[in-house]
């Protein structure tokens, strides 16, 4: 049996609700998939298919499960044989340049969003409900017997390092080896960002109009900026009135941001004033707290460290000195208003490439490693904003309506820039993903695990960087055949309702989301990312430790 095409709604948790499902009304909407009449829900929605659920009974514990079926890529097929571990990684824009397929992926997308998938397309989803998990008699036994690697010639090769994790008498590993930092596969996503104080330099009256290319052009080809990339420029706008303001060039180090002021100052004294098109411009050495005050105004009842924030205490007097949120969700809005709306928007109009580059330097410097501090609703919001700007932008590079200033460059700027956000989730960037046609060797490069679109309750787990794809399906096979096999023991009326449910969601992670337990509603959607962590991380811990031996 084939797998559902795509659905393009989720409720919260992953649970559809008759009236609530709906992600926007395309009625009257010049874009499909509007997000404005999503309603709050936490959770974005799902644009991979749900793979249909048997009643049957839930299988014992086979530690074979997906992992004997899974079929990995080339490329871990060759890291297998030479002993090497596959990894991922971030994709450069020189080297990954998508940008054409993406456009062509998002035109195929608004043009048969309701049509029946393709032949590729039911391939494809029939390989992903052949990945299921393997129903089996419930009065089998579960195997014991350790895993062997299957010939490369049959297209399955299993990573040294889950050959090593199953290479016991049982089969299983202890408990403590599979949660030792070597071998368990999923890390929290958003501490992966770490804040880098490097060299910055501020241009201050630039021009409205002023380019990217034009600021580099500035410093000059022999300045050492960083990479493409990691985004060397960002030009500072309101996101509410898409003004243009000051510009900021990330160098290196300080010792070469020193060294491009230096060299302003000097041609300055020398009767040569700097310019940026016909206008003189100040050229000042600045830092990463300047940068990050600018880039994110509403921050109050902090002070920033380099990029590192320092909260003050909580002050009853001046409430609106306290600390509320780096952004707001009126700002994501506004964002959106000015890429969907330009003729209403006089700055957007005039320079309608702003409001993407103001979303790049967003994502890119937005201090994700303060999970505490940062809740869920305000993470769906910058994801509706991302997810939004994608779509408009696609469409006008596809209808070539800006060549100038809407460029594929840029697209493929604000894609890298989607996907190797760490505060985004797995299927967030799937989603991303499957708008814009983004190849499977292209997610691989941005760490994204095969079947995202089944991580619908995971708004913090991530894989870890380096982990092999079949070493984090052989620990999600657990946790899917432990939560299964547990359901038989609780009461009837119990088991009932959390078995509608789970027909109504992917269980490719089982009831895990039923481990969870989350609440629904703005309780949930003011949950930190710190919170929901806490909660993932801990109910995978209880799982395993139920499912493998001490």
């Amino acid at each position: 049996m084939l797998a559902k095409p795509r659905s393009f709604s989720c409720g919260i948790l992953g649970l559809v609700s008759p009236t609530s499902s709906k992600v926007g009304d395309t009625a009257g909407s010049e874009y499909p998939f509007s997000p404005a009449s999503s309603g709050n829900h936490t959770e974005p929605p799902n644009y991979a298919p749900r793979t249909s659920v048997d009643n049957d009974p839930p299988p014992k514990f086979d530690p074979n499960g997906i992992v004997g079926t899974n079929v990995q890529p080339a490329a871990q097929i060759a890291a297998a044989q030479t002993g090497s571990a596959y990894t991922t990684g971030p994709v450069s824009t020189q080297h990954h340049a998508h940008a054409q397929p993406v456009a062509q992926g998002y035109a195929a997308l608004t043009n048969s969003a309701s049509s029946q998938p393709t032949g590729a397309q039911q391939q494809h989803h029939q390989q992903h409900h052949q990945q299921l998990v393997r129903l089996l008699p419930a009065s089998e036994e579960p195997q014991q017997t350790p895993l062997t690697v299957a010939p490369v010639g049959d297209g399955v090769a299993r990573s040294a390092e889950l050959n090593r994790l199953i290479n016991t008498p049982g089969g299983l590993p202890l408990l403590s080896v599979a949660l030792s930092p070597e071998n368990f596969p999923f890390v929290e996503a958003p501490r992966m960002a770490q804040p880098i104080n490097r060299g910055v330099v501020k241009l201050k009256n630039i021009p409205f109009a002023t380019k990217r290319s034009e600021v580099i052009a500035f410093v000059g080809r022999n300045s050492k900026i960083l990479n493409d990339c990691d985004e060397p420029v960002h030009i500072i706008m309101e996101r509410v009135t898409s003004k243009t303001m000051d510009a900021y060039i990330e160098f290196v180090n300080l010792e070469e941001a020193m060294k491009a002021v230096d060299k302003h100052h000097y041609n300055l004294k020398t009767g040569r004033v700097s310019r940026l098109g016909d206008r003189p411009i100040e050229v000042e050495l600045s830092s990463q707290a300047s940068l990050m005050k600018d880039l994110f105004p509403l921050a109050r009842g902090l002070i920033w460290d380099g990029a590192t924030p320092h909260f003050k205490p909580y002050n009853e007097q001046f409430a609106w000195e306290n600390f509320r949120g780096f952004i707001s969700e009126e700002e994501m809005v506004m964002l959106i208003k000015h890429v969907e709306v330009p003729h209403r928007s006089p700055y957007s109009k005039d320079c309608p490439q702003r409001p993407y580059e103001c979303l790049i330097s967003t994502l890119k410097k937005f201090p994700w490693f303060v999970t505490d501090r940062i809740t869920l609703s305000q993470r769906y919001a910058m994801y509706v904003a991302t997810e939004r700007l994608l779509q408009v932008l696609a469409d006008k590079v596809n209808r070539n309506c800006d060549p100038i200033n809407l460029t594929p460059q840029l697209q493929t700027r604000l894609t890298n820039a989607a996907l190797s956000c760490p505060g985004l989730t797995p299927l967030m960037k799937d989603n991303i993903s499957y708008m814009l046609n983004v190849s499977e060797d292209d997610q691989r490069y941005f760490g994204q695990p095969q079947q995202a679109y089944s991580w619908r309750h995971q708004y913090a787990l991530a894989p870890r960087p380096g982990a092999p794809l079949d070493v984090i399906d052989w620990y999600i096979s657990i946790i899917r055949e432990q939560t299964q096999r547990e359901m038989l023991t609780r009461p009837h009326a119990v088991r009932r309702e959390l078995q509608e449910k789970g027909e109504q969601t992917d269980m490719y992670w089982g009831y895990f989301w039923a481990e969870l337990g989350h609440s629904f509603g703005p309780q949930f959607d003011r949950m930190t990312l710190a919170e929901v962590a806490h909660a993932e991380f801990s109910a995978v811990e209880r799982i395993l430790s139920r499912a493998l031996p001490h």
